[in-house]
């Protein structure tokens, strides 16, 4: 007589849930999102105000070194010009360098994303300390294209000015953010196994 095989059954194994604290949740769904998007308001404004109350007073001569520097490159291309405190005399064109020309707005931007997302003070310093400069000298490129366009194609100039270079430059802004949460952030969350 054959035995017959007894089925063994056992309760399936369930993975442990990570905590609230691990999983990055906070106490109720969303939460953190609307946490990092009142942090993001908060800096910007912030920052904003810090900076108009002192250009107010006289303290920030928008556009002076953006303007020179700018002069000083397209005038080594070839492209001659002539710089006057924050003004650009081009041959087809006078440009009045302001606040928004030297990408205050963006450096501002791009801080308030760092500071308001969840991350370590390194990150947050590597971040700041690596994409400010990089902001301003992607400013300074998007100058000299533009002092290049003016020079060569003058009736592009402006539809290059305000369509062109200012979808980039927020397309440029976001995907620095973003690459430095992958890059920075999340590298640091989960470290490279050691040998």
């Amino acid at each position: 007589m054959a035995k017959k095989k007894r089925k063994v059954t056992s309760a399936p194994i369930q993975a442990e849930r990570p905590t609230q604290k691990e999983a990055g949740a906070s106490s109720r769904p969303g939460s953190s999102l609307v946490k990092t998007c009142v942090l993001f308001a908060l800096f910007l404004v912030s920052l904003h105000a810090f900076t108009w109350l002192f250009a107010l007073k006289g303290y920030i001569k928008w556009g002076y070194g953006t303007a020179q520097v700018v002069s000083t490159i397209l005038n080594a291309m070839g492209i001659e010009n002539v710089v006057s405190l924050n003004t650009i005399h081009l041959r087809n064109d006078t440009w009045k360098v302001t606040s928004e020309c030297t990408a205050v707005n963006a450096v501002f931007l791009f801080i308030s994303f760092i500071l308001a997302y969840s991350s370590s003070f390194r990150s947050k310093a590597l971040g700041l300390v690596s994409g400010i400069p990089l902001i301003i000298a992607v400013n300074i490129v998007r100058l000299v294209a533009l002092g290049w366009v003016t020079e060569y194609w003058p009736l592009r100039a402006h539809l290059f000015h305000d369509y062109v270079w200012e979808t980039v430059f927020l397309f440029f802004i976001v995907a620095l953010w973003f690459i430095w949460i992958d890059l920075v952030v999340n590298r640091e969350k989960t470290p490279a196994v050691p040998c």
